[in-house]
């Protein structure tokens, strides 16, 4: 189940998870989602939307419930977040504030939005707009605008984002926690 990897990402004890209630950490917004993401899946109407809204309410956060993201999603801060409708991304993604995927006026095989790998960071106002592909492991930098491919371990930066750098160690980061 998504939900456990979620969790053992933010490396939260039972206490932590609690008190996040009270202090509305951000795995709480991973579980919004989740929620919503389900009620979605199931055909239920409304009721993945009214989810969402909590989180955009409580969270600043507007994450689609028919967004597929895989497991171990990590909200580093929740602010400013938008993840677009039919968004699809993969395990162990980590996003921080003021980041958007999303579409453009652009179609691709049938597709508007991005496409992210595994093991992906996305940092602070950086926008990824699709329809487009990351790759595995790619670190994409603060404040940069993605409007194409990049494939697998590589550091991505600027307006437009082009490779900086290549990525060591996949997901170094989250034992930064």
């Amino acid at each position: 189940m998504a939900i456990k990897q979620d969790y053992k990402a933010y490396g939260l004890n039972p206490l932590g998870l609690l008190l996040g209630l009270i202090t509305l950490h951000t795995f709480w917004l991973v579980a919004l989602y989740r929620l919503s993401n389900w009620f979605y899946r199931k055909g239920t109407p409304i009721i993945p939307f009214i989810i969402k809204g909590i989180g955009v309410v409580l969270y600043s956060a507007d994450i689609s419930p028919s967004a597929k993201i895989g497991p171990g999603f990590r909200i580093a801060h929740s602010v400013g977040i938008v993840v677009g409708e039919n968004v699809v991304v993969g395990s162990n993604f980590e996003l921080f504030h003021n980041t958007t995927l999303g579409g453009r006026d652009k179609e691709l095989q049938g597709r508007k939005m991005p496409i992210v790998g595994d093991n992906v960071t996305v940092f602070a106002g950086a926008t990824v707009l699709g329809p487009i592909m990351l790759g595995d492991n790619v670190s994409v930098g603060s404040n940069s605008v993605v409007t194409r491919d990049f494939t697998d371990n590589v550091i991505i930066a600027g307006i437009p984002a082009k490779v900086i750098g290549e990525v060591d160690k996949p997901h170094s980061l989250r034992s930064m926690g």
